[in-house]
């Protein structure tokens, strides 16, 4: 347990106090550890351990107090540094600041961790360009309980702010592998596990898809979908049934509806 912060800064010209700003507003650090903001997030990070590491807490006098039981879990060796409301305010993203934020190193993994999991749940994020939908696809990946989630090259960065927000934490608790060549990492997944994606037009109905065993779920720009070029690594190209006058859903209900459907099939096991 804390007992009292170990520094505090008042300069703006800080360089922690740069590191912050810079990292709030773009995603990450130089070093790639995600910048978060906001006590509900700080506290899913910690709770994601070993998933997350919190390396540096910065907070306001009156945010140390207000969230005290949060500090009592912030691990000892994490760095821990008190500022003023007003230079808070200058590196916050958000309208309304609640005064705390921190610097959290995700643990890395690549292909072949994901896929020694039990009967892996895969997601496939391919060429998605809005923020909003990766954020809540993660969510919804993690709640469906997927094993992990991954994302192609030219796809939003799962780290963007609006992203992480979106994901109300669960970017903490679910494996990432990001930026993935289509050309090398669909073959190798086509190998090793049953490949889907929506198809609109698709005879085949997701409803009579066998989604029980090991399997990868691709999912495509919000407006044009999946191009040829990725489609046809799919193993089965499958439509959701919905009314005909209704051009088509969203990227991130499209991938709620797969992943529902792959949970249900499995029992909703964890």
């Amino acid at each position: 347990m804390r007992s009292a912060l170990r520094r505090e800064i008042s300069s703006p010209a800080n360089s922690l106090l740069k590191v912050f700003r810079r990292a709030l507003a773009e995603g990450t650090t130089k070093e790639g550890w995600l910048a978060v903001e906001g006590p509900f997030l700080v506290e899913e990070a910690l709770k994601a351990a070993p998933l997350a590491k919190v390396h540096s807490v910065l907070v306001t006098t009156g945010a140390a107090e207000k969230f005290a039981e949060i500090f009592k879990q912030i691990p000892a060796e994490a760095e821990t540094t008190q500022v003023s409301d007003r230079l808070f305010a200058t590196i916050a993203q958000t309208e309304s600041p609640q005064g705390i934020a921190a610097l959290v190193e995700l643990q890395r993994f690549d292909m072949e961790q994901v896929l020694t999991a039990k009967n892996p749940l895969l997601v496939v994020a391919c060429r998605l360009q809005d923020p909003g939908n990766m954020g809540t696809m993660i969510r919804t990946a993690l709640a469906f309980s997927a094993t992990a989630f991954l994302t192609l090259q030219e796809t939003v960065s799962p780290f963007n702010p609006k992203a992480v927000r979106s994901s109300a934490g669960a970017i903490f608790h679910l494996p990432l592998v990001c930026g993935l060549d289509p050309k090398v990492a669909l073959p190798d997944l086509g190998r090793r596990v049953h490949i889907v994606a929506a198809e609109r037009n698709s005879p085949a109905s997701l409803t009579e898809a066998d989604l029980r065993g090991p399997i990868a779920i691709l999912v495509g720009r919000e407006a044009s979908g999946l191009p040829d070029e990725i489609a046809r690594h799919a193993s089965q190209l499958l439509s959701i049934p919905i009314r005909k006058e209704v051009d088509s859903l969203n990227a991130a209900t499209a991938a709620s509806i797969f992943l529902y459907e792959a949970a249900r099939q499995r029992g909703f096991r964890d």
